[in-house]
């Protein structure tokens, strides 16, 4: 069984960034983090979203292990503990080692998860409960449905470490960024410059678009945003 009483003193700093949506998107976040660090920053596309119009904020981390004889009781309660420790505004992610055909979380966990304020669940296995899901709005990306529960078959291994999910590495507090997609990652140490960057890149695109449009060009389209760049004071 995990301790859980250290949750709430991780990743604090970052939560105000998590009740803002971001000027961004998850593309803008994965190419600015990537430049930035020179490390792939985007889940595989096997996670994607299934609730909800997208999330944003600090990671809290999750692992789970296979373990047959893991009570049911027990570790479910460890997880509601977890969420309930979470500050406002969190990422859930959780990382599951072995066969991933189990559901981690359903409509009670969500229930409680937003009730509590949280931006969402990043879920490497499956959840259940999906149109009930929906009809909550509540952010949920995972690998997809199955109707058993992941309860009795799982135990936590650890909580806000660093894992991998989605084929890459989540430690807690860096910044989750998910829409339709998929779901980037910025490290923490790193996240003002990667933020600053990624909504560069957002408005670049947003001021070139149009001028593609209009000159049927990307070179020439180019060529007129750098001269009206130039301009600017």
């Amino acid at each position: 069984m995990i301790a859980i009483g250290a949750i709430a003193l991780l990743a604090v700093s970052q939560a105000p960034a998590a009740s803002r949506s971001p000027d961004f998107t998850s593309s803008d976040l994965a190419d600015a983090a990537e430049r930035l660090t020179g490390r792939r920053s985007h889940m595989s596309g096997a996670i994607r979203l299934l609730a909800g119009q997208g999330l944003a904020g600090p990671a809290i981390t999750m692992r789970l292990v296979r373990d047959d004889s893991a009570s049911l009781s027990e570790e479910g309660l460890a997880a509601i503990r977890f969420i309930e420790a979470a500050p406002e505004g969190s990422v859930v992610v959780v990382a599951m080692e072995g066969d991933k055909s189990f559901a981690i979380f359903g409509t009670t966990f969500a229930t409680l998860a937003q009730s509590r304020r949280l931006a969402g669940f990043v879920v490497e296995g499956a959840v259940r409960g999906l149109p009930a899901l929906r009809r909550m709005g509540f952010p949920t990306f995972a690998g997809g449905t199955v109707a058993g529960s992941a309860g009795g078959h799982y135990r936590i291994e650890a909580v806000n470490v660093t894992v991998t999910c989605g084929e890459v590495q989540v430690s807690p507090g860096d910044f989750i960024v998910g829409d339709e997609d998929g779901v980037a990652v910025a490290p923490r140490e790193r996240l003002s410059e990667i933020l600053a960057k990624a909504a560069a890149l957002r408005q670049e695109k947003e001021d070139l678009l149009p001028l593609i449009a209009r000159f049927g060009s990307y070179t020439k389209a180019l060529e007129e945003y750098r001269r009206r760049a130039a301009r600017r004071p």
